[in-house]
């Protein structure tokens, strides 16, 4: 036992200095100098990815390009696997490459403390980020009123039963007032208020079904039950609803009682940061942000975001009449939408894109070394 310790310890510090300096140089070549605290979130990032490869029985010179893209992501959003609560996590997914053999592949997920540092960092205007409330049953709530330009705060008064659902989330935030003079005045600030509604995550709720849904024969008609559902019933409804659940492979983190709420408050907090305007001072921090934001990342975590870059319902119903899957490849899948799941065999695991493991086009990509990192 001692010695797997030692070994473990041993290949983690290999792995930490040979994905540590390629991080660098690519950082470089986006003309960024990596900073201490840069360095320390992607050295905490690869202490936690190689305790996955490790519990998950992983090897780990299978996904070098795969971790190191996701690297290269957290040192330049600068997430902070270490943080409590924490930013960002890692999980693994299963996939089928070309040959139609199942591996697994290290994923990504920003958590929403992750999108609310995100926002203080590069929000728009944003001067400060206030906790967020958590709007629960039974408290007492009233919507911000506007005169004019005259904004009435809202008003909540919790009850304090935690047991019961969360109904809202409001993000109080400071914003600047006015352009940034570049003198020593200190800017004005005012207090907005961005508030969404539990009903809102059916939407996302959706997204995942359908994402599920990805290689079915019979998707369209899927769909279109789902989409009848889902017009006259809540999310809850949507959620407690044993067809819906085999219909569109509804993933545990999603419906099962230790996790559900989670879920459902982290997809209201994402959806409220997502639509805040950001501004990034370089184009690699800009283009990894969307890449997180948009899903077109492959390798990304699904439910990080599942409402872009997703076929719209209508959309989809559409085009899967025309041309449904071929061969009989296509298979049921569901994706393991939370941190704490993932458990599935390859059987059950989507496989959306034939080619998964292709590389983002872009000439940040570090060159391919013959030395292994582990």
């Amino acid at each position: 036992m001692a010695n797997n310790k030692q070994q473990n310890s041993l290949s983690l510090v290999k792995a930490s200095n040979y994905f540590v300096p390629q991080v660098e140089d690519q950082l470089k070549r986006s003309q960024l100098n990596m900073t201490d605290y840069q360095k320390m979130c992607v050295t905490g990032a690869m202490q936690q990815i190689y305790q996955v490869i490790v519990e998950n029985n992983i090897d780990p010179n299978t996904v070098t390009s795969n971790v190191n893209n996701i690297l290269l992501t957290v040192a330049a959003l600068q997430l902070n696997a270490n943080a409590q609560p924490r930013e960002v996590y890692f999980q693994t997914r299963n996939t089928k490459d070309k040959s139609g053999t199942w591996h697994k592949v290290i994923e990504m997920g920003i958590e929403g403390d992750g999108n609310d540092a995100l926002l203080n960092r590069f929000g728009r205007n944003v001067a400060y980020v206030h906790p967020f409330w958590q709007v629960r049953e039974g408290d007492k709530f009233e919507y911000p009123k506007h005169m004019g330009i005259e904004l009435t705060p809202p008003v909540w008064e919790p009850v304090g039963d935690a047991e019961k659902k969360v109904v809202r989330i409001v993000y109080p935030i400071d914003m600047y007032m006015g352009p940034d003079l570049g003198n020593d005045e200190p800017r004005k600030t005012t207090t907005e208020y961005y508030i969404t509604e539990r009903e809102q995550v059916k939407r996302n709720l959706l997204a995942h079904m359908s994402n599920n849904l990805m290689r079915e024969k019979d998707k369209a008609a899927r769909l279109e039950k789902i989409k009848a559902f889902a017009k006259d019933h809540t999310l809850d409804e949507i959620l407690d609803s044993p067809e819906m659940i085999k219909l569109g492979h509804i993933s545990p983190a999603w419906r099962e009682p230790q996790s559900r709420e989670t879920m459902i408050v982290r997809k209201m907090r994402n959806n409220i940061v997502k639509k805040i305007p950001k501004n990034f001072d370089n184009a690699l921090a800009q283009t990894k942000y969307e890449e997180t934001a948009n899903d077109s990342y492959r390798e990304m975590r699904r439910d990080v975001t599942e409402e872009a870059n997703v076929e719209d319902f209508d959309q989809a119903i559409e085009t899967h009449q025309e041309n449904k899957p071929a061969g009989d490849e296509a298979q049921s899948a569901e994706i393991v939408d939370s941190p704490t799941v993932d458990q599935a065999k390859p059987q059950t695991t989507p496989d959306k894109e034939p080619a998964e493991d292709k590389e983002p086009a872009e000439n940040n990509e570090a060159p391919q070394k013959e030395a292994e990192p582990f």
